[in-house]
């Protein structure tokens, strides 16, 4: 008996200890960063199944002048575009979504003005590897688009000084490549980088009259739009959980474009010009964010050209307003 009671005194004593000792607290969740994705490169994941997603962008754009062959900045009569895009992401499956993005102009100069649907791209992206992986290997994303004619570029009203001009008149596809992949710091600090490459392969045309190549009185014939080259590289860094700054930095190249039948004049009753030769452009794209949360965001900032060959000079303020659904 005095066992038995032994035994139970010892038993309640280590239940007691036991109830004493404090559970351990639970790990906090780990802290993700609020970012909108930066102003120019393509966002570095996809749009899961299910998930809807809308970047309202709109491109206020000062075209000053034009690189000359010799890399100088030569000045010309401002023109204004005013270009509102509404990127659309739809989650076809764990790995893929389709994109879509209409767009349209609003362009001025010497007190001309017109209005203009502009070209239409559609496009579908890849997850080949995720950016989500606890690695220190970037995510890889493939993007395939389909650009269509659909904006205003051939016969132009030569009164209107090209601010009817909004497309290029060709089937463009796009092949893009997409590294991407975000690095916490410290703290609410995470850095995002994007490195992006793409290729634009533009289909022959048909154009009459003004267009978007050059033209004039009685143009007539086949255009051979340059391919383009295009490669960006941007980051993001957040100053706290809300406020993060961004900057796109970009180099495009365009191969020279060709023009094949009659040239026709203009005005003054000169041969017309039409086609380009090759064109680099280097541009830069510093931006600022604030994002109301994980699905919500606000960017705003300026691009603009730092240095070309046979390309515009332009300055640009760039609004974007984006939602994840």
């Amino acid at each position: 008996m005095k066992k038995i009671l032994a035994c139970a005194i010892l038993c309640a004593s280590l239940c007691a200890q036991e109830e004493e000792v404090p559970s351990t607290p639970a790990a906090p969740a780990t802290l993700s960063p609020w970012l909108t994705g930066p102003l120019i490169a393509p966002i570095g994941n996809i749009v899961g199944w299910g998930d809807f997603e809308i970047e309202s962008y709109v491109y206020c754009t000062t075209n000053t002048g034009t690189y000359s062959s010799t890399w100088q900045a030569e000045s010309e009569t401002n023109f204004l575009s005013f270009n509102p895009q509404f990127v659309t992401f739809w989650g076809i499956s764990s790995w893929a979504d389709i994109t879509m993005t209409p767009q349209f102009f609003v362009q001025t100069t010497k007190n001309q003005t017109s209005t203009q649907f502009g070209d239409l791209p559609l496009g579908f992206d890849f997850q080949l590897y995720p950016s989500t992986n606890p690695d220190y290997y970037p995510g890889i994303k493939f993007t395939i688009q389909e650009t269509f004619p659909t904006g205003n570029f051939q016969r132009l009203d030569p009164n209107k000084l090209l601010t009817d001009e909004s497309g290029q008149g060709t089937f463009a596809t796009k092949f893009n490549m997409l590294l991407y992949k975000v690095y916490h710091l410290s703290g609410v600090h995470f850095i995002s980088l994007t490195l992006s490459g793409g290729y634009t392969i533009n289909m022959p045309t048909e154009v009459h009259g003004f267009n978007t190549y050059g033209g004039g009185y009685g143009t007539k014939g086949r255009v051979l739009p340059g391919n383009i080259a295009q490669g960006i590289f941007s980051f993001e860094l957040t100053l706290t959980q809300n406020w993060a700054l961004a900057m796109d930095t970009v180099y495009t190249h365009t191969d020279r474009t060709q023009f094949f039948g009659t040239l026709g004049t203009t005005s003054t009753g000169a041969p017309a010009t039409v086609g380009t030769p090759s064109q680099e452009q280097l541009s830069f794209s510093p931006a600022i964010e604030y994002n109301f949360s994980a699905n919500f965001g606000i960017i705003i900032g300026a691009w603009v050209s730092a240095i070309g060959r046979n390309s515009e000079v332009f300055r640009s303020g760039v609004i974007n307003v984006d939602y994840t659904y």
